[in-house]
């Protein structure tokens, strides 16, 4: 088995590479074969902190209490509660990780080897080996994130920022509970929805801090009913679900867990060929893992055969 090179380590540590992890039958199936990533809507996710809805309500405070409102503001308010639901309902993302950078890995004048940093790369993380790739039996893609953003720019509004972990006290200021008649008195509907807009999309970038090895981006957007894909679900045709992020020519790498079963390996190499990018065979050991470069491996292997 042949170890990947550190001048490929050096190439991929960067603030650009981000990497998706998923089951190897999507990675085949759907996200290599269609070069395209499904946009998964927010109140889908696992996490009730992203996917529960508050029971929403207009609050007054202090000497507001008593204060008279008419229709016209009670109309504002309720049109606050739904804007904010709105935004919520319409909001879907892709998730990513990023690399640790901070460190000197890729200068240059630093000499030194892949094994003791492997921490700092966004594809080596167990938690999501397990989770998100099918209890270590799937694969982590890595991308460009300039090249994704670049291809998609003039087809969506796309919102892509870091995720920020905070303790629940901190969650719980970041998101919209009720609105304030208070402040609605004081600065009127248009600036309050404003701003409301802002802490809500805010919000959908936040995740508890116990994630925070995760080191998650996300690529977030709004629904648009004219950028849906036509897909057949079950002999039905649909063209108002899904929304799709183009990644052609944004793929710099493929990981496969080495317990990818051989006919999956077989057509993950055929695609990595295809694209002309890198396949790494991720070893998994009683203490840690190799990264092999797998197609100089089978190059090997086929070698000794003849």
């Amino acid at each position: 088995m042949i170890n990947m090179s550190m001048d490929f380590f050096k190439r991929i540590y960067n603030e650009d590479i981000i990497y998706h992890y998923t089951k190897a039958s999507t990675a085949i199936d759907y996200i290599l074969y269609n070069e395209q990533l499904k946009f998964g809507k927010r109140q889908s996710s696992i996490d009730p902190t992203e996917s529960r809805i508050a029971n929403r309500g207009t609050v007054f405070t202090g000497s507001y209490v008593d204060k008279k409102i008419d229709k016209k503001f009670s109309n504002e308010s309720d049109e606050l509660v739904n804007r904010v639901e709105s935004l919520e309902k319409l909001f879907s993302q892709i998730c990513f990780c990023k690399n640790e950078i901070g460190h000197g890995f890729a200068s240059e004048n630093y000499k030194t080897q892949f094994q003791g940093h492997e921490e700092i790369f966004g594809f080596t993380k167990p938690r999501m080996w397990e989770r998100y790739a099918d209890n270590y039996t799937g694969v982590c893609i890595a991308f460009s994130k300039k090249k994704i953003l670049a291809l998609n720019s003039t087809k969506y509004s796309l919102i892509p920022k870091d995720v920020e972990y905070l303790i629940y006290r901190e969650l719980a200021c970041r998101k919209v509970d009720y609105i304030s008649g208070n402040h609605l008195f004081e600065v009127g509907f248009e600036k309050y929805k404003e701003q409301i807009e802002k802490i809500t999309e805010s919000s959908f970038f936040c995740k508890h801090i116990d994630y925070i090895g995760e080191k998650e981006f996300r690529i977030g957007v709004y629904y648009e009913e004219d950028n849906c894909i036509t897909e057949e679900i079950r002999g039905e045709f649909h063209f108002d679900k899904t929304m799709m992020l183009d990644i052609r020519e944004c793929i710099e790498a493929i990981f496969i867990s080495s317990f990818v079963n051989k006919k999956q390996k077989k057509t993950l190499l055929e695609y990595s060929e295809k694209l002309n990018v890198p396949i790494i065979e991720m070893v998994w050991k009683h203490d840690s893992f190799e990264p092999i470069d797998y197609k100089e491996s089978i190059k090997q292997f086929k070698e000794f055969d003849d």
